[in-house]
């Protein structure tokens, strides 16, 4: 009996330790692993009250991850890359937030922008809600579907193939975007490498992001903290080539210097 009493110590003592937004994701990942949970099984393995964990599922159900079921939830998602945008979305979910809110407040009315299919673009999609004549050019499923039939904002996706990222790539999407002109780009990349360079995951990706970056006048990098210092497959472009960067606070000093060294704007989000 002593023997079986002290990893479940220790498994309880880790989960006590998460931060909200940890524990929420922890919970999300249970939900896609067994499909339904409990409230009760739930508030006992994480060591909180139920209530806590009722909140905790009621966030989740507003971001469209779970749905909720008599004493407790279920998964509300079905295709594989709704899972993959929802498991990435997940991920620093508070910062991505921050810099939504922090991002959108520098468009005004009137004004057009350009959005890639990151699921930190979708948090600034949500917080451009409520302008007035907008508009959006996106190859962004989800982002799309944000502010589709939304009053004074203009929607206009760029069609082609359809990614796995829940994004839309190829030829035909780039030709849609060179035809136009925006004054602003919200776009971010799997990582900011030591050299400065931007990185996306795929080459597909890439093309977009670099598309994009030619129609745009002002180019706005949305990344949180924790995309610096890290690399991916592809290069997309150089950081000199931003305008602006929205992170959050938890960015380095040293990589607050770098950034700002380079030519762009910082802007730090509170989370």
């Amino acid at each position: 009996m002593n023997g079986s009493a002290a990893p479940a110590s220790a498994h309880a003592t880790v989960e006590r330790s998460l931060l909200p937004a940890e524990r929420r994701q922890r919970v999300f990942e249970m939900v896609l692993a067994r499909h339904t949970v409990a409230v009760t099984e739930l508030a006992e393995l994480f060591d909180v009250s139920p209530m806590t964990i009722r909140r905790d599922l009621q966030t989740l159900e507003e971001q469209g991850l779970v749905e909720a079921v008599h004493g407790g939830a279920r998964s509300s998602l079905q295709s594989p890359f709704e899972l993959s945008f929802a498991q990435r979305e997940l991920v620093d979910a508070e910062a991505k937030r921050a810099i939504g809110r922090l991002a959108a407040s520098l468009v005004a009315d009137g004004e057009s922008v350009a959005l890639d299919a990151s699921t930190t673009t979708v948090q600034v999609a949500r917080n451009l809600v409520g302008r007035r004549k907008v508009t959006v050019v996106t190859n962004g499923i989800k982002a799309a579907a944000e502010l589709g039939y939304r009053p004074g904002i203009d929607v206009i996706v760029t069609g082609g193939q359809l990614h796995q990222t829940a994004s839309l790539v190829g030829p035909f999407a780039r030709a849609t975007l060179e035809q136009l002109r925006v004054d602003w780009l919200f776009f971010s990349v799997t990582g900011v490498t030591d050299e400065l360079a931007l990185t996306g995951p795929s080459e597909f990706d890439a093309e977009i992001k670099a598309a994009m970056i030619g129609i745009a006048r002002r180019i706005v990098l949305v990344a949180d903290s924790g995309k610096f210092g890290r690399d991916s497959y592809v290069r997309v472009a150089p950081l000199s080539a931003v305008h602006d960067v929205v992170s959050d606070d938890r960015l380095s000093s040293d990589w607050a210097e770098r950034i700002t060294a380079s030519g762009p704007r910082l802007h730090g989000a509170r989370t």
